[in-house]
């Protein structure tokens, strides 16, 4: 295989980072160049987003030299071989430097220039960062069509649409795992959110319809209606009769989360910002043969269908998250149903083999 030099946040914590290529390339020797060490990456994610000023600059510097000295090496390693930048490698600015060598690769180098978010919306690039990339890439791999239109006309013919998936369910049989959520199922329903501390308003924001969700299962069948917050903070919010149970994101304890869950939820206020996103939580639900709810907001609309999950948005739908939970939760052979058809979503439309063939290809 040719030389394969990848640019990633962080290749092992970036939940981008990790399932959009990490994960493709486990055993196969490539490099990867993370900007943000697992100590400084897990420093800044649960104290400097909300610490001082000086943190931000400190942390810009830090991705300045080390990306420098990362494509320094390309620079002297690399010929003839492939070339990935995820998302901005530097944020909000791309020194001219940067940019001199990243061109002088190109020369004699495929690029491929990644990206899973509207970078542009939440300002993790400058628009003459944005157009750099799109310009000096030979292949743009973009995770829905929404980001495909952010893409200047001239080099539309670059993109090649790949929605991230997961790979990390395959060894799990499916009739094993719905016997599992089957135990709990008379006594119980898991609700599940997995999920990074940025993304803690928008599950926050429907607390109190879980509650009154809640507060209808109990009454409608004894059940109880628990929340399950998988994250790197905690979601501080008072519900009285929802149960919600924060674990500290860890990838093993996500995984077993997930499995021993009923339903995957992905809410989203309708943003700029969210509209690009690629609803990767979703397909990793759907992965586990999970019914989920979600917010008819941008790409969640073309991945979730009526055989094996809900939309919610009440003004189109028709649809409430108190409703959908209820329906989910009262009959088991519809909600057995509902699971099967997501894993069978799954294997056609999100296959991670494919997207494995996808890059091999692709490199």
């Amino acid at each position: 295989m040719k030389k394969v030099s990848i640019h990633v946040e962080n290749a092992r914590l970036t939940p981008s980072s990790y399932y959009r290529l990490t994960q493709y390339f486990l055993s196969s020797g490539v490099r990867f160049h993370s900007a943000l060490p697992d100590g400084i990456y897990t420093w800044w994610h649960n104290h400097g987003k909300n610490g001082l000023f000086v943190y931000s600059v400190f942390l810009y510097f830090f991705y300045v030299f080390r990306t420098l000295i990362f494509l320094v090496e390309d620079s002297l390693a690399m010929k003839d071989g492939t070339i990935i930048l995820a998302r901005a490698i530097v944020p909000r600015h791309l020194p001219a430097l940067h940019k001199f060598l990243i061109r002088r690769l190109a020369k004699r180098n495929k690029i491929i220039w990644e990206l899973d978010d509207n970078i542009l919306a939440n300002k993790r690039c400058s628009p003459p960062d944005f157009h750099f990339y799109s310009k000096n890439s030979d292949t743009i791999v973009v995770s829905t069509n929404i980001l495909q239109s952010l893409i200047d006309k001239r080099f539309t013919h670059k993109v090649k649409v790949l929605p991230t998936t997961d790979g990390d369910f395959l060894c799990y049989d499916t009739e094993e795992v719905l016997a599992q959520r089957q135990l709990l199922y008379g006594d119980e329903i898991r609700l599940v959110w997995v999920a990074t501390a940025i993304g803690l308003e928008y599950i926050q924001a429907i607390v109190p319809a879980l509650d009154d969700a809640a507060k209808a299962l109990k009454a409608l069948n004894g059940k109880k209606l628990s929340l399950h917050v998988v994250c790197n903070k905690f979601l501080m919010a008072e519900a009285s009769c929802l149960e919600i149970v924060n674990i500290l994101w860890d990838k093993a304890i996500a995984k077993k989360e997930i499995l021993c869950s009923h339903i995957g939820l992905m809410p989203l206020p309708d943003t700029e910002f969210t509209r690009g996103k690629g609803g990767f939580k979703l397909i990793q639900y759907m992965s586990t043969a999970m019914p989920v709810i979600a917010s008819a907001v941008g790409f969640n609309k073309q991945i979730v269908t009526k055989d094996f999950g809900y939309l919610i948005d009440e003004e189109t739908t028709g649809m409430t998250w108190k409703e959908a939970i209820i329906e989910l939760s009262t009959d088991w052979e519809y909600y057995s149903s509902m699971s099967k058809n997501a894993k069978e979503n799954y294997n056609k439309y999100f296959s991670f083999n494919k997207n494995k063939e996808f890059w091999e290809q692709a490199i």
